[in-house]
């Protein structure tokens, strides 16, 4: 188990990976760019943060989790858990992590190419995401996977097991309803939004008029852009894949997912280099973003 859900985080400079989703080699081109060596050592002493999300659609999950293990291990890495993780935790098969469950994933007749996990990678998976933090902070930064919201951060105070917490506030939050609210939009928003370890982790939604279909089933509701009305602490964070290039916080905060998680859909078309979908790290004091294939931007 990990000491406490939310830890601190390292001292000195920083560079925090979005999202990889399995995406080993631009994980590797990224780090280079960065200046580490495969093992995570770093000449100006940097360490690695990543976001969440190790896993799914990529090809190679498994090096994915084994690389980040063992940068941690080494205390060259620190991770917070995403909703991904947080799946596999909860045992939830979900359309895109069929590779942990021994199977193809597949889209519109398209068999994504994928290392398929077996029981002994099963076993270690589970083991370490068990072990891993909602929440990172230190004074001057914060970093979550998909939401800061202080009142759920404080939740996770003297707790080291997700699993038990989400089940305690989802008991909770089934007892706070009364014989009136029976609809089940609403109480799905209730779930989503009450619960510290799904607000966290996937962040918080609110009802649409017409369902739309996503990430393989039907939806009533929607992501709400929690970061335009955020002040504090200035907080990094993913989950809110940006392929379009423009950046989504304010002042105070900066999502560091550029869409790499679908690059498998370019690689399908024939791309090899040039990817529209990019992985990406933002350094940190300097506030510079850097991307797996070279680029650089200030924010």
């Amino acid at each position: 188990m990990t000491q406490n859900l939310l830890n601190t985080l390292f001292t000195g400079p920083l560079d925090i990976v979005g999202d990889v989703h399995g995406e080993i080699d631009p994980l590797m081109s990224l780090m280079h760019q960065l200046g580490y060596k495969e093992n995570g050592q770093h000449p100006d002493d940097r360490r690695l943060i990543f976001v969440g999300d190790l896993t799914d659609r990529g090809p190679d999950s498994l090096a994915v989790v084994q690389l980040v293990k063992e940068l941690m291990s080494a205390e060259r890495a620190q991770c917070v858990l995403g909703n991904h993780e947080l799946n596999l935790l909860m045992n939830q098969h979900k359309y895109d992590n069929r590779w942990f469950y021994g199977q193809e994933f597949s889209e519109d007749g398209y068999v994504v190419p994928q290392k398929l996990a077996n029981p002994s990678d099963q076993k270690q998976i589970i083991d370490f995401f068990q072990s891993l933090p909602i929440a990172l902070r230190r004074d001057d930064l914060q970093v979550v996977h998909a939401c800061w919201d202080a009142d759920m951060v404080e939740h996770l105070q003297n707790s080291d097991d997700v699993l038990t917490l989400h089940d305690e506030h989802v008991d909770q939050i089934e007892n706070s309803f009364d014989a009136s609210f029976t609809d089940p939009v609403d109480q799905s928003l209730a779930h989503q939004n009450m619960n510290p370890i799904k607000l966290l982790t996937s962040g918080p939604e609110e009802r649409i008029e017409e369902p739309v279909y996503a990430a393989g089933k039907w939806r009533n509701e929607q992501r709400v852009s929690w970061w335009t009305e955020y002040e504090g602490t200035f907080c990094v964070f993913g989950h809110y894949s940006i392929p379009d290039g423009k950046p989504r916080g304010n002042a105070s905060s900066f999502c560091i997912d550029y869409g790499v998680g679908k690059r498998w859909t370019e690689r399908r078309a024939g791309k090899t280099k040039g990817f529209d979908l990019k992985l990406a790290a933002l350094r940190w004091p300097e506030k510079m973003v850097v991307f797996d294939e070279g680029q650089s931007t200030l924010i």
